[in-house]
């Protein structure tokens, strides 16, 4: 660009162009650069300056603003789905107003709609399912294949409902799109047809949902699909991942009898496999999200029978090898939750048995590790658990789990805020001293985003005295 704006006359070939710009724009879109997206549109920007100053042969087209709007897309900045959705709207505006360069096609959609349906912004998912509707709307009245909707696209909404937080309303949507789907799919749209992940997205927003209702309704949507598989449909045949939603579901319910359905779901996924299915396999999640289903219920016995699970998974690991099945840290630490939340008197001191075995049980593996959650069941274990006046029991377990947990690099405030629950002012104090100035060695595993004493800038106040 230098050496032609120096010399057109001599540098008539270096004149830039919407190719050269466009092929470097790509490269920033196809980067993993912390600031491609800016630079992407740095360039966008330049071309329509240098456009607009009388160079004929650099006008941003489709690709162009698709190329930036992926590369925000694709960017993970807050409000980088915002500003794709407005790039959007700046090229259908253009468009319309006479610009037939900058008509959006299918992948300038897709785009947008994903980078939506993952930002977990507010409204997200309306906000992608207006930009579905405008895609669905220009092919409809006349517009060509370029901008046809597919069930890709569908889905990403889909999933954009179902992490809304948005309750039954975003459940019901959810529903309401799948018929959406099925009408359209009806109508003649061969792109857009149901499939095993569509009916997996209205699982998991049910699931989601929080809804009295949700398990019941998630299981009616289970068997739908079961019927349309053996029916001939063969792009909905349920899978693990929908049986396990339909598990989560139960565990989230909160539901008398819960915990037991939730297990039901899971034989009846053993003996499919067991036929000879492998889409019914379960797997290390289907199995902890029963135990998380047991740890929810407050039913008798819910601890043993969690940690029953839980020899039961790694008794096939090692019989199997098989490292889909093999219990994690997630696993171990849903049946201390269990233990944690015992409610009949008469369990709590197998309970807490329990939850001090799978502590030692973690320990002693040797390629999984207790984290910053383990530690804060185990105090949450030792609070609840042991009884108050008992003060020397509580301290000494408290003072256990807290050292190995500095030991790991696990403190962060849920820690804190557990230990000082389970022990006294005093004895807190002299366990962690100073918050504002912990070292540095007790919070090096804490996540970024999780809060650690001086580095996560969430101070502990000092203890009020009892």
């Amino acid at each position: 660009i230098q050496q032609h704006q120096l010399d057109p006359v001599v540098h008539e070939d270096l004149r830039p162009n919407t190719y050269v710009f466009n092929t470097v724009i790509n490269c920033w879109s196809k980067s993993k650069e912390q600031d491609a997206a800016s630079k992407a549109e740095e360039m966008l920007v330049a071309m329509d300056s240098l456009h607009s100053s009388g160079i004929p042969n650099l006008k941003p087209d489709a690709f162009t603003y698709t190329a930036v709007i992926d590369s925000w897309a694709k960017s993970g900045y807050k409000g980088a789905a915002q500003r794709a959705h407005q790039l959007l709207e700046k090229m259908e505006a253009k468009y319309l107003a006479g610009d037939i360069d900058l008509k959006p096609n299918t992948f300038t959609y897709n785009a947008v709609i994903n980078a939506l349906a993952k930002s977990g912004e507010p409204d997200a998912a309306a906000r992608a399912e207006r930009v579905l509707q405008n895609m669905v709307n220009r092919h409809s009245s006349g517009g060509n294949d370029d901008v046809k909707p597919t069930t890709i696209n569908f889905n990403a909404v889909l999933d954009a409902w179902a992490k809304s937080k948005g309750g039954r309303v975003a459940a019901e949507r959810a529903e309401e799109i799948l018929e959406w789907m099925d009408r359209l799919h009806k109508n003649g749209n061969r792109d857009v047809k149901p499939d095993t992940i569509t009916f997996n997205a209205v699982l998991d927003a049910w699931a989601r949902s929080g809804d009295q209702m949700a398990p019941r309704r998630a299981e009616q949507i289970l068997n739908h699909m079961d019927e349309l598989y053996k029916a001939g449909n063969k792009g909905v045949k349920p899978d693990t991942y929908t049986y396990n939603t339909l598990i989560n579901a139960w565990a989230k319910s909160g539901e008398r009898g819960a915990a037991s359905r939730a297990e039901h779901v899971l034989s009846v996924m053993e003996q499919r496999y067991r036929d000879g299915d492998n889409d019914f396999k379960p797997n290390t999640r289907t199995h902890t999200s029963v135990i998380d289903a047991y740890a929810k219920s407050g039913e008798r016995g819910a601890a043993r029978r969690a940690e029953v699970i839980l020899n039961e998974m790694q008794r096939l690991y090692e019989k199997t090898g098989d490292p889909e099945v093999r219990p994690n840290v997630h696993t171990a630490n849903a049946v201390c939750n269990a233990c944690a939340f015992t409610r009949i008197e008469e369990d709590r001191a197998e309970a807490l048995d329990i939850a001090f075995r799978v502590f030692n049980w973690i320990i002693n593996q040797k390629d999984l590790q207790a984290d910053a959650y383990t530690y804060t069941i185990l105090l949450s274990v030792c609070a609840n658990l042991l009884p108050r006046e008992d003060r020397a029991a509580r301290f000494a377990h408290a003072r256990a789990f807290f050292e190995s947990c500095a030991q790991n690099g696990y403190v962060n405030d849920y820690v804190l805020r557990k230990l000082r629950q389970t022990v006294t002012d005093e004895e807190y104090i002299s366990l962690v001293g100073d918050t504002s100035n912990m070292p540095s060695s007790w919070t090096r595993n804490v996540r970024s985003s999780a809060p650690r004493g001086k580095k996560g800038g969430h101070h502990h106040r000092a203890p009020r005295r009892r």
